[in-house]
Parts: C-alpha cells; structure tokens; sequence
C-alpha cells in the first residue's frame, strides 16, 4: 500500500504542467553533462594536435634554422602545459567536498525523521539516508549516485541550523519538499557528475590564471633587477617594454571561454530545476508557506550573519564564548525578543523591492528570489493561507542543545573549543573587563617599574587609589615617559613630547577608570537582544563627570580629587541609579512558543 500510495505521488508530481521551459529529462541532461566533461579533454587534445600540425608546418621548411627550433621548443612548453593542466584536474583534494556538520540520527530526532518521511512520501520519493545539520540558514540535498547516475546511492539532506531555530513548521515543510523534490526528479543523480564538470574546469583556470601571474611577477621582479643594477653602473635605463604572455595566460583564455559555455549550459537547467521544486512545494505544502519561506530565509541569512558577528563572537578578543550549544543556538535569543521578531515579520510579509533585489547572473544556480516568488504568486490560490498559530520548527527537535553543542565541537577548531565559557548575562562585562585589562596593562607596567610590582596584582580599585597618590607626589611625567610611544612622539622634544605623554598617559588613565567603574558596580555593561549587542548602564551624570575628572587628574598641578570622588570608596560614586534594567538570556531548551 505504501509503495502504490508512493508511486501515485511521484507520478502526479512529475505529471503535473510547468509553468517555465520544462527541465530536460534525465538522459538528455546526463548525456549534456558527460559530452562537456568528455570535451574538456577534447578541448586539451584540440590543442595539442592544433601544435602538433605547426610542427609538422615548420618542419616542410627550407630547412632547419633558429626560428624552426624556437618554433618547436614553445609548441613543446605548450603541450607540455596541456598535459600538466589535464594531469592535474584528475587530482581530487581529500575532504573538498566534505561538508561540516553534526548528523541528527533517527534515535536522536525521531520527529524530524518521522516529518521528512511523511513529506517523502508524498512527494513520492525515497527519503534520505542521513540528515546533516550544518551552520547557516541553508539547505541542500546530494546523492551519491553511481555510473553516471544510472545506479541510485545513499542520499543526504543537509539543513541549516538557522533554517530549524527561526521557521515555522509549515514554511520548514515547504523548503524540506522542495528539497525533496530534487529527489523526485532525479536533479541530485547526476549531481556528482556536473560538480566533477565544474571542479575540473573552475580548478583548472585558477590555476592556470595564478601559473600566469606568478610567471609574469617573476618577470617583473626580474626586469626590476636588471635596471637596478644599470643604474648602480651608471647607466641608463632600457626602454619598458610590455611584459611577455606565457603559455599559460594563453591556455586560461581558452579554458575560461570553454568554462563559461559549460556554466552557461548546467546553470541554465539547474535554474529550471528549482523553479520545478518550488511548483511542487506549492502543490504539496501550500503556496503561501513557500513563498514565505523564499521571503524569510534571506532574512534570517541576515540575522545570523548579525548574531554571529556581534553576540556569538562577542568575546573573540577575549577567547570567550558563550555557554555550550548557544554558539548557533543562542540565535533562538535574538529572534525571541519582541523588537526583532516585529521587524522580521513585517519584512516577511511586505519587503521592500530593494531587499529582494539581486543581479541576474547567467552563471548563477539559482533564479533571483523575486522572480521564484512572482512565479509562485502567479499560482492560482489553494485556500490554504497561513494559520494565525503556528509552530516553530524548533519544535521537531529533541534535546536541541545537545545537537547545537555537538555542532559546536564538528565546525569549531580546538584552539576556539578550548575558550573559557561565560554566561550571556555576564559575557558584554567580562569581555570589557577583559579588554579594559589588557588595554590598562602597560600603564600598571609603568607603574610597577615607578613603585614596585605589587601594583599588578591589586584589584582595579586599589591600582587607581595607589595611581592618584603617585600623581599627587608629582610623578605623571615620570609614569608617562615609561608608556610605549608613537614614531612621531618618540621623535619630539620639549613642550610637545609632554603633551604627547600627557595625552598617552591620559588615554591610559581612562581605561583603568572605566575598568574601576566596572569593578565598583558604578556602571554595567550588559546584554541586549533588541538593539545593539552591548549597552551601558551608568548614571546619566558618569560619563561628563568622567571626562572632567581625567582632565582635573592629568592637569598640572595634578588635581585627584574629582576622580578621587568618583570611584573610590567613601568618595561620593555610587551604583548606576536611573538605569536600565538588565537583559538576560532566557531558559533554554527554549519553550515552544507559538509564531
């Protein structure tokens, strides 16, 4: 029953009319795809044969002279080249296919395997053997098909993490049939044979174009020499002349106008093929979800960008990271927050013509975005719309912060894996911490070597109280000149190289007060999800009271007491009233919040 039943929807798939140039059927396009491998190798013996037939030409000659054998040693370079360029596109690197992900087992998400076979049923397809999750808001199927896709292999259906954290389960169901759908088609048979195709023709022309420019470098760098020793002779240059094309530069020419035709050619059908799976996304898991889905995973492809840079990444400097499995899977705190989950639904639903903007390329796999959802709108309506409650797909995994935290160990290397982990709510103040630490160092050096190195060891508290006693003995200069100096300080004198010191020393100063705010409590620094990463709070009044009180600290006579005032204790500074309150990450594993 089930096979009939699968049957059924795979031929109702593949009967149903196409709106765009229908997709050649799989023969034609393995036959294509084969005859542009086979004349990539044509293409090479074209060449040697062209030089073979120049040989033969210059040999019918008069008779042997210079220019016949500089004719043959340049036709013999030449082919010589061919055969390096063909011998060279055989190699295969290990692991240049490989891509970086943790799979998510049956055992492990038996619900997400229950959904992809459910929607592989109804597409009429086998179901992949593997289910990768990989970093990125993308998603992607192969198929290790064998004899030039004649013979079936095991397949696999890679989703990206930002794909399963920030869609609904309808608009994931409609990019999984999509996916599927290539399946249905036989599109991932003869995957492997036009990433073969383009792997040896793209690989051959970078090396080929970087074999040129390194030999006309080497040429350059030659000529260079020559005149500079001409002119340590005392004799004048030689006239410039263009610099010489080698047998390279040639052959790229000619495999880059033969690399082009075959993009040209392989693209051209794949474009035809997503166009044919986003029909039968349409028809399988509705028209609006699918183009929903088009509209919000270039949207999160944005949002993840922004949350790795600025929140996963926040403590790179400081070789801190947050807690295990929120390196991809914090991106749930950011899209939970009220502000950006707002922002992302309005884009969703109405986005700006410029945000759906992409230049058309006749090299590109994929159709522009808004062409795919003019298409998908033109599609008379199913009824179906999109329900006022949805689930978010996150809801299909089982313990997800195990399977974000072995992500974690698959795509990070050793030296990040092994970074001190904090907590969200304490990561923007360690990192501050951290960097205000480093940044005060060479002051606290400067110190040590004017009072002794029991400085370094105080808290931040103690080193600034023990600092404006130094500088009330008079000293500033004394601590200034012991900080590391720019070329153009080190080279004056006078009234300006103190202004220089002061001015450095300042600087330095500052650090170590904003680091003894930190400390103190008078200001925080602390997470936010709904604006920028990091935000102060300190009293309206600390950071004019701050300013003034450095300049009172490095005028002279030194003045200490505003500073003195500010953040020691007993002086008058205290905790940031006014502020904002705190935001901390919420509870994860993260509830299953409605959309």
């Amino acid at each position: 029953m089930r096979q009939s039943s699968r049957a059924a929807g795979r031929a109702a798939a593949l009967r149903a009319p196409a709106r765009r140039p229908a997709v050649p059927g799989t023969p034609l396009r393995a036959a294509l795809a084969l005859a542009l491998l086979i004349g990539f190798y044509v293409l090479a013996l074209l060449v040697v044969a062209v030089l073979a037939l120049l040989d033969v030409f210059l040999a019918r000659g008069p008779g042997i002279t210079v220019t016949t054998v500089e004719g043959w040693l340049g036709s013999l370079a030449v082919a010589w080249c061919v055969v390096r360029v063909v011998v060279l596109s055989l190699r295969r690197d290990d692991g240049e296919d490989e891509i970086s992900g943790v799979p998510a087992t049956p055992r492990e998400q038996p619900e997400l395997w229950r959904r992809v076979g459910e929607l592989a049923e109804r597409v009429g397809t086998r179901p992949p053997t593997e289910i990768r999750v990989i970093p990125g808001a993308g998603a992607m199927v192969q198929e290790e098909a064998r004899w030039l896709g004649l013979v079936t292999g095991e397949r696999r259906l890679f989703l990206g993490v930002a794909l399963l954290i920030g869609l609904p389960e309808d608009e994931l169901d409609a990019v999984l049939v999509h996916e599927l759908g290539h399946y249905a088609r036989d599109d991932t048979r003869l995957g492997a044979l036009v990433w073969a195709l383009h792997r040896r023709l793209l690989g051959t022309v970078r090396m080929l174009r970087q074999r040129a420019a390194r030999e006309q470098a080497q040429e350059q760098a030659a000529s260079a020499a020559r005149a500079a020793r001409r002119r340590a002779a005392g004799k004048p240059p030689r006239p410039k002349r263009e610099p010489t094309r080698g047998p390279d530069h040639y052959l790229a020419v000619v495999f880059s106008a033969y690399a082009g035709l075959c993009l040209r050619l392989t693209e051209a059908v794949s474009r035809r093929q997503e166009y044919a799976a986003d029909d039968l996304a349409a028809r399988i898991a509705g028209r609006d979800a699918m183009v929903a889905a088009l509209r919000r995973v270039p949207a999160l492809e944005a949002v993840d960008d922004l949350y790795l840079r600025d929140y996963a990444l926040m403590g790179r400097e400081a070789c801190l990271l947050p807690p295990e499995g929120q390196f991809h899977g914090g991106l749930w705190h950011l899209l939970a927050d009220d502000h950006r989950r707002t922002g992302l639904e309005s884009w969703v639903r109405t986005p700006s013509p410029e945000d759906l903007h992409e230049e058309r390329s006749p090299y590109d796999s994929h159709p522009p975005t808004a062409d795919r959802i003019a298409a998908l709108s033109a599609l008379p309506g199913d009824g179906r719309g999109t329900a006022s409650v949805r689930r978010p797909a996150l809801a299909l995994l089982s313990a997800p912060d195990r399977l974000f935290a072995a992500l974690e160990h698959r795509v990070l290397g050793e030296e990040m894996l092994s970074w001190r982990r904090v907590p969200w709510a304490e990561l923007p103040a360690r990192v501050r911490h951290e960097s205000w630490t480093r940044e005060a160092a060479p002051l606290l050096e400067a110190m040590a070597r004017t009072s002794g190195p029991g400085v370094l060891a105080a808290p931040a508290v103690a080193q600034l109280g023990h600092l404006m006693d130094l500088l009330d003995h008079g000293l500033l200069y004394d601590i200034a000149d012991r900080l590391p100096r720019s070329e153009r300080a080190a080279l004056s004198s006078g009234r300006a190289a103190r202004e220089f010191a002061r001015t450095a020393f300042r600087s330095a100063l500052r650090r170590l007060a904003l680091l003894t705010a930190l400390e103190t409590g008078l200001c925080r620094w602390e997470l936010c999800w709904s604006g920028p990463a990091v935000r102060t709070a300190a009293p309206e009044w600390f950071t004019e009271a701050l300013e003034e009180a450095l300049d009172h600290a490095v005028a002279e006579p030194a003045g200490t007491a505003p500073l003195r005032a500010l953040l020691l204790p007993g002086g008058g500074g205290h905790p940031a009233g006014g502020t904002v309150p705190p935001a901390v990450a919420r509870p994860w594993p993260p509830p299953h919040v409605p959309y």
